[in-house]
């Protein structure tokens, strides 16, 4: 096949100024080559396993191994979400069985348990200094802890509630609920301001512009611009630009200017951060095998060592896409061929960590495509993936009720 790449026909670029959340400031700007309607990729054959390597035999002794340094099983249902503190000293992951736990990822240690949820807890995170950690539940009960005593330090009820994220920059925590809605509060005063679209369900987030504003990601397909000081709405990216089925996915590039989405309409945009204007639209949907369904995109990320984006479909397929010319440079099949749910951009190399729907997390560098190393343990699906800020380790949810801790380095 040949992969494609969907351009609008100005150039990438925009300036705007906003006001910080904390404190004034200008955003940014991001200036990318010059881009041509219909780009069409470079043919790339997918990445598969060397001969051999999926024999019967391999494949059982791949089914019992186990490389994980820890594996906490204080969960009686699936691990949703986990998440590790900046230092990387701690881990806090949440289950189905409507539980949270903050635990050390060295010996599984528990610190506390974060009492109160009546529901599945989906979302967990602590904040940007690591004083705070947040669980929610579907429920939309939310509550923040003092990590050093494991005293509760604010709560709120909700509306069924999507997912939670923390401010970068400040102790501040954003959500987003299903009446599309979105929400945010200085922690621990409990101070709220709302962002009102009643389109469906506000299903993802992403901080822009050093912290200035966010993007917010909705059923429709549509994504909204926000200034988070202000609660004012900017620019929205709808309309026969804008996807065509629910928003899954989102992240910002590190200077916030570009924001890159992705959907169950198979396809990623890259979007201004500034002026919400579509600059390119990823096409992944003739990214898995022959006759195969159009498959979702559930995971996005930007490289920090190279100026690519990175897309993961429950195709198991990661592609690898040039920002300057808009074309795809390589494609990686995950050697089990499960759905890529979670991909996670190295800080420090051209390498990047994604985490698939057959229980494995695999490390792949961006400039060949290669599979570098992999990491087994869970018998059943990964759900959530979080690795430390040093890159030391890495912690896994699944579906098989246990988090697993990983080592990185050994």
């Amino acid at each position: 096949f040949v992969p494609t790449c969907r351009m609008e026909e100005d150039e990438i670029g925009g300036d705007i100024v906003y006001e910080e959340v904390l404190e004034d400031g200008e955003g940014g700007e991001d200036d990318l080559q010059d881009c041509s309607d219909n780009i069409t990729g470079d043919e790339n054959e997918l990445q598969m396993p060397e001969e051999g390597a999926e024999d019967g035999d391999e494949d059982e002794d791949r089914m019992m191994q186990d490389d994980s340094l820890y594996c906490f099983r204080q969960h009686t249902g699936a691990v949703f979400s986990v998440a590790m503190n900046p230092a990387g000293a701690l881990v806090c992951s949440g289950g189905e069985d409507d539980r949270a736990y903050v635990w050390k990822p060295e010996d599984g240690t528990i610190l506390f348990e974060c009492k109160g949820h009546k529901d599945s807890v989906t979302s967990t995170g602590f904040s940007f200094d690591g004083k705070y950690v947040s669980t929610a539940d579907m429920a939309g009960t939310i509550q923040v802890w003092d990590v050093p005593t494991g005293e509760l330090k604010w709560s709120f009820e909700c509306g069924d509630l999507e997912w939670t994220q923390w401010h970068p920059q400040a102790h501040v925590l954003l959500a987003g609920t299903a009446d599309g809605t979105g929400w945010m509060w200085k922690v621990p005063s409990g101070d709220c301001k709302t962002f009102e679209r009643h389109h469906g369900r506000n299903t993802c987030v992403a901080i822009l512009s050093q912290g200035r504003c966010a993007a917010f990601g909705y059923e429709d397909g549509a994504v909204q611009l926000w200034d988070l000081k202000e609660a004012r709405a900017i620019p929205e990216v709808s309309g026969y630009l804008a996807h065509t089925s629910c928003i899954t996915c989102m992240v910002g590039n590190s200077d916030g200017n570009l924001l890159l989405t992705g959907s169950e309409d198979a396809t990623a945009k890259l979007t201004s951060g500034g002026t919400g204007k579509v600059l390119a639209t990823f096409d992944t949907s003739q990214q898995g095998a022959s006759g195969e369904e159009q498959m979702s995109v559930e995971a996005v990320a930007f490289s920090t060592s190279l100026a690519v984006a990175l897309t993961g479909s429950l195709s198991g397929v990661l592609g690898v896409w040039d920002l300057s010319t808009q074309m795809l440079r390589q494609q990686c099949r995950t050697p089990e061929e499960g759905g890529i749910v979670c991909i996670q951009s190295s800080d420090s190399s051209p390498v990047v960590y994604v985490a698939d729907l057959c229980g494995v997390v695999s490390l792949y560098d961006v400039r060949s495509g290669s599979c570098e190393r992999q990491w087994f343990g869970h018998t059943e699906e990964v759900l959530d993936m979080a690795v430390s800020k040093n890159e030391t380790q890495l912690v896994t949810g699944s579906n098989d009720m246990t988090a697993r801790v990983y080592s990185i380095n050994r």
